[in-house]
């Protein structure tokens, strides 16, 4: 009986031991490790961005878009931010200035951001974020006729 307990016990102390290199790596990092990615006062076009009135309403969306896909022309009426996880989307103007945001990057639309799209013109799925600063009732996107 004492050689079995002397066994459970050299066996729980071997076990710990195996976990010992586990507990030394975990310790060398900090247990919350906050990184701010982006910040930006003024949207891509425009000089600021305002909130639409009402109740405050926070959203949060993730938009996949295939290789030739497109997010038919559109504006916002509430502020948002966004970011490019995988792949590329071109933001194109109905008047036709466009610009890619590539993986990685963030950016900010407003209510002075012209009716655009946003396509995939690249050859893998993109990812994109989005966080909307908006009140309820009014909506993310509003589509444009043409």
């Amino acid at each position: 009986m004492l050689q079995k307990i002397f066994s459970l016990i050299a066996f729980m102390a071997f076990s710990l031991m195996s976990y010992a290199p586990s507990a030394i790596a975990v310790e060398d990092k900090p247990p919350v490790d906050v990184q701010e990615l982006f910040t930006s006062t003024k949207p891509i076009y425009g000089e600021s961005f305002t909130y639409p009135e009402g109740k405050g309403e926070m959203r949060l969306y993730k938009v996949d878009v295939q290789p030739g896909g497109v997010v038919p022309l559109h504006f916002h009426e509430a502020p948002l931010t966004s970011y490019i996880e995988e792949g590329q989307l071109t933001l194109k103007t109905k008047k036709g200035k466009s610009t890619t945001f590539r993986e990685g990057d963030s950016f900010v639309l407003s209510a002075d951001t012209p009716p655009h799209t946003m396509a995939n013109n690249g050859k893998v799925p993109a990812v994109m974020w989005v966080t909307v600063a908006a009140a309820e009732g009014v909506p993310t996107l509003t589509n444009v006729e043409g």
